[in-house]
Order: C-alpha cells, then structure tokens, then sequence
C-alpha cells in the first residue's frame, strides 16, 4: 500500500478570526480522472446543472444495490446493452465533447458476468462513439484485468475491473482511429442477455499514465464556503467552557487518482496516546487535553440550521441532533461523530477512522462497527466534507491549543 498524507494544523483561537479568499469551481472534463458510471470520481452527471458534462444513460439499465463494486449500486443491463452519452437534450449526439486531453489514456470499468453470458464471442463487446457517428471498437482481447495478466471480460460471476487503451479504439473498416476531439458515447457495453445479471460499475476515463494524479484537501470556511486563508482550523471564543462545538472551518476532499482499493483516514499526530484532541502544555508542565471528533458528508453543513447540534449520549457516543430526525431513543443515528485516534493509539484501520471509501462516506458508531455508508449517486461534485467538533468545556482562558490532523490517502 501507498500512502500520501496532509497535516493540517488546527487551534483554538480565542480571539483571531480568519478571512478566506474566492473559490471558483470548475468544470471536469480535463481532470486526471473522469467519472462516468462511478459514485467516487468527480465527471459526467445525469442532472440537468451539469452542463456540457451532463450525459444520458441508455439501454433500460436497472440499479442494484445488493451487489455492486463501489459506492451505493451498479447497473444491470435489460435491453441486450448500456452505454452512456453527452447530451443537452436526451437525444444522441447532441452535445459531442472535446476529450482529447485524454489521448494516451484509458478506460476502466468493473464488471460480473455471469457463467451464462459468453461475452468472448460478441465481437464488440465495449465500444465509444465520436460525433461522426463512426462507433469504434476492439477485439475483447485488449480489454485487460488489473489484477493479472489476463485479456478478456471473464464469465466467472465474480467482479474484476478492467481497462482499455483508448489507442486501442480503432473502426474496423477503415482502421481510424477515435477522434476524441468529437465524443459522444462515453461508453457502450453489449451482452448477449437482457436479464439483468451482467452488473457493471464504477466507469471512468483516465489520462496518459504519466500525467499528473491528484489528492486535494482544502479548508473551507463554513460561513461562505470559501477557501481558508492559512489552512488552520479554529474556533472562537464563543466555544469557551462551551461542551461539543463544531470549528469555524471543514476540509473538503478531492480524489482524482484511480486505484482498485484505496480509503482516506483521519488520526491526529500529536504523540501520546493521552492527546486525542487539542492540547495545551501549562507552565507547570500540566497538560490540558479538549478532546476532538470529527464527521463526514456529502453535503454541504449546516443545512437548514444555524449551527451544528452536537450532543453526547450515556455511552459517551457522539450524533449532530441537528441534521435528522432523532430516533424512539432520541438519537439520531444517521449523523454520528468519531472521536479522534492518535498515531501512537493502536487500530488506526478501525472504521472509525476510515472517513471515505469505495463504499462511500462512512457513517459509524463505535470502534469494530461500521453501520452505513453515504454515497454521492449523481452529485456532480464527489467531494465529501469532513467537519471538526472539540469538547472545550474545560478550557482554561488565556491559553492556546493546538493539534496536528492528517488526513491520509492509503491506496495499491
């Protein structure tokens, strides 16, 4: 395993507010990766605001969601073939895409076929289409499995991912190849059976495997949304002798890097098992420790609410009563809060410190539990957030506190 870290250093502030500077989101085609069929990479959507990046998807596909690679569900084929194009107004062809960023790239999928589909034998098994309505394709030979060395979609019932060279894309009768400058389908995969048990998922381009690959973090302010000036998470002195309280600040992720198994976790580094949260080292050599969690969504925080509703239950479990509809117990479950791990603390691949996955963004209780998982679906933006809460009921005035949050990219 890999593994690429950010530390980010995070303080309590009892005076110093921060000012953020402008953010301008932009669009996903050119990114390093693009996603099509996929709840982890950021690219093509389905929704209407996407822009030139919204797409169609074709051929009657059906979600499953008992059974799928990554995110909430896969999509199953009913109509003998799936595919997916740009489009403005549903209809093919209508919004071809320049992709020739992607020249020397790839195309990955995953895939389950079942035993009873031969998919060897259909001679176009995976095809793209540029604007000219020229539909290019390869024999499956080219399409190779990441996890050996063979060529070839395998009928096995079991999942594989698998890429394709785009320079692989060639017309059989003329021997062009693929003008990515003009793209319309981003993809089309044909079965010999419309019973939906051939699942496909987890669909993206890629650029030239020596191009620059990417995991962001960025602090935001939860005021504006905007970039953070000096990448430091605070909170003010309204949080004084306060109990949980969430910072002025989240970090938002960005992966755009393609690996077959990868998670992002969060830990504090901060040297002793006894520091799990914002520290403060007195004068009399005392140390002073405010415990810290943190929490992940899809979603931009607070939603309706002004400020976070962070409570504390009886077995010390920490939920935002503010986000959702609190259980018969009055617990809400669906927004529960970790409490910080230090690097020195053993289990650092609990899933209480797993923040996002293939499965999505996790939601867990305690340690050795994980209980549901938040996928993005169609989001356009697959870029979860994290959000920091610290216990500062006893904070001593006059003091300063730090801690030192990372947040690590661990992927093959």
């Amino acid at each position: 395993m890999k593994i690429k870290s950010y530390f980010i250093i995070v303080l309590l502030c009892i005076v110093t507010l921060l000012f953020a500077t402008s953010f301008t989101f932009a669009g996903n085609i050119g990114r390093a990766v693009y996603g099509v069929l996929t709840e982890t990479y950021n690219g093509a959507s389905t929704s209407a605001s996407a822009g030139n990046d919204r797409i169609y998807i074709a051929g009657s596909p059906r979600t499953n969601r008992t059974d799928k690679k990554e995110g909430e569900y896969s999509h199953s084929i009913n109509a003998y073939w799936i595919g997916a194009w740009f489009t403005s107004d549903g209809e093919w062809g209508s919004n071809p895409q320049d992709m020739s960023a992607y020249a020397g790239g790839r195309v990955y999928f995953s895939a389950k076929v079942p035993t009873t589909i031969d998919l060897e034998n259909t001679g176009n098994v995976f095809k793209v289409a540029d604007g000219n309505d020229k539909v290019v394709y390869f024999n499956s030979t080219n399409i190779k499995r990441i996890d050996s060395n063979l060529t070839g979609i395998n009928n096995d019932n079991n999942w594989h991912t698998y890429y394709i060279e785009l320079s692989s894309f060639v017309d059989p009768l003329t021997n062009d190849g693929l003008n990515l400058s003009n793209i319309t389908y981003l993809f089309v995969l044909g079965s010999t059976s419309n019973d939906n048990s051939l699942l496909i998922d987890n669909v993206y381009w890629t650029k030239a495997p020596n191009a620059t690959r990417a995991f962001n973090v960025t602090v935001k302010n939860i005021s504006d949304n905007q970039v953070a000036t000096n990448d430091k998470i605070t909170w003010t002195q309204a949080a004084y002798r306060q109990s949980w309280t969430a910072a002025q600040q989240y970090i938002e992720l960005d992966l755009d890097k393609e690996s077959s198994n990868w998670y992002v976790r969060m830990y504090l580094n901060n040297g002793k098992t006894s520091r799990k949260g914002l520290y403060c080292v007195d004068s009399d050599g005392s140390e002073i420790v405010l415990p810290m969690a943190w929490r992940i969504s899809r979603d931009l925080l607070p939603n309706s609410d002004a400020t976070f509703q962070i409570k504390e239950d009886s077995w010390g479990w920490l939920y935002d009563s503010g986000k959702t509809t609190p259980d018969a117990n009055g617990v809400a479950w669906a927004w529960p809060w970790a409490k910080f791990f230090d690097i020195t603390d053993t289990g650092l691949d609990l899933p209480n410190t797993i923040a996002w996955s293939l499965q999505g963004c996790h939601l867990f209780l305690y340690t050795g539990e994980t209980w549901a998982y938040q996928s993005f679906a169609d989001y356009y933006e697959r870029k979860p957030k994290i959000y920091f809460a610290a216990d500062c009921s006893n904070a001593i005035g006059g003091l300063e506190y730090e801690a030192n949050v990372v947040t690590e990219l661990v992927y093959e």
